[in-house]
């Protein structure tokens, strides 16, 4: 009985001598680390260039870098880099801007500046930049005076440069007069030039550079007033300028006047001449009646010379609007039949009946 006993005891014992592992824990599904934000990345990129242009001691490479990562940002159209830029320099202190001015014009050729003045958005983000500081200022002005007539002749540098004059002080602004002064006839005769310089006459911001640049157009009138372009800057000049310039103008064109008014932009100038002063008045009238032959006939059926003789015919005084009538009556059935002449036509006949 004891052995059966023992032999239970032992059969118990060996069963129990194996205990089963624990289950193995379960396991964790991987997740995936969720990318950064594009806030946070916008904020990384303004603090990188924030710590780049606080930064006095960058290395050569870091210094390349900073200037192509500050002239992308510059010139981007994206809305995000808009953001960003304006971000960038609202936390600008002075010292900032001038060292972000210095890193964009510290290349010798200028490469940066240039690149980022004739891009579109790189000049509109230029212009906010200029009079925010006069030590960046110094920068911006001598790039610009470095490079002036090809920052002048480019359809959006030039904005950046007639932004300089309007708010830099006074000593820079001159320094771009004289410019503008020294380049007048070449700036005028170029398709971006002369828009400049015709934002320059209109604007009376730009009194310390206008009145000089009159005199100056007056004694280059004739040759400009042949130019598609710098007819217009002289057009300008006389819808803008005092009675001084106009008959500067006035006396400078003398002998061109019918010869202008076969051109599509002289004739705006004659017809202005016309209009503005009694005395220009006079010497265009004097010219016409000094026609030779069928010239004054030919100029009142040509395609812009009717428009000079008509305005002529209603702004003259009495005395040359005789003459003109007189020397107009014999052709007037062939004036009728020209569809140029209509009206200089019927102005004739108005004055027959009369």
């Amino acid at each position: 009985m004891a052995k059966g006993d023992d032999s239970f005891s032992t059969s118990i014992k060996q069963e129990n001598t194996t205990v089963p592992p624990p289950p193995p824990p379960p396991r964790e599904t991987p997740t995936a680390t969720p990318p950064p934000r594009e806030a946070d990345l916008a904020d990384d990129k303004a603090q990188s260039l924030l710590n780049s242009l606080r930064s006095t001691s960058l290395a050569p490479q870091e210094t390349e870098t900073c200037m192509r990562s500050l002239t992308n940002l510059m010139t981007s159209s994206k809305d995000e880099d808009e953001a960003l830029f304006q971000e960038v320099i609202s936390k600008l202190n002075g010292i900032e801007l001038q060292r972000m001015a210095a890193l964009l014009t510290s290349e010798s050729d200028d490469r940066y500046f240039l690149e980022t003045a004739r891009n579109k958005n790189g000049s509109n983000r230029l212009q906010k930049l200029l009079g925010k500081s006069d030590d960046a200022d110094i920068f911006f002005a001598a790039a610009i005076l470095r490079n002036f007539f090809h920052v002048m002749t480019d359809e959006h540098a030039s904005h950046v440069a007639v932004q300089g004059m309007r708010v830099f002080g006074v000593e820079k602004r001159f320094a771009m007069r004289d410019q503008i002064l020294n380049h007048a006839v070449l700036l005028a005769c170029d398709q971006y030039g002369s828009v400049a310089l015709s934002a320059i006459i209109r604007d009376v911001a730009f009194l310390y550079c206008s009145t000089a640049l009159f005199d100056v157009v007056a004694s280059e009138a004739p040759l400009l007033s042949y130019n598609a372009y710098g007819s217009i800057v002289v057009q300008h000049v006389l819808k803008h300028c005092g009675l001084h310039s106009t008959r500067n103008i006035g006396v400078s064109l003398r002998g061109n006047y019918v010869e202008l008014s076969f051109t599509e932009g002289g004739r705006y100038i004659v017809e202005k001449l016309l209009e503005r002063d009694e005395e220009t008045e006079a010497l265009v009238a004097a010219e016409l009646l000094e026609c030779q032959g069928d010239e004054l006939v030919r100029l009142a059926t040509s395609e812009y010379g009717h428009f000079v003789v008509e305005k002529a015919l209603k702004v003259t005084r009495v005395d040359l609007f005789r003459g003109l009538v007189n020397k107009l009556k014999p052709s007037l059935p062939l004036l009728r039949s020209s569809h140029h002449a209509t009206t200089i036509a019927e102005i004739l006949e108005s004055f027959v009946t009369n």
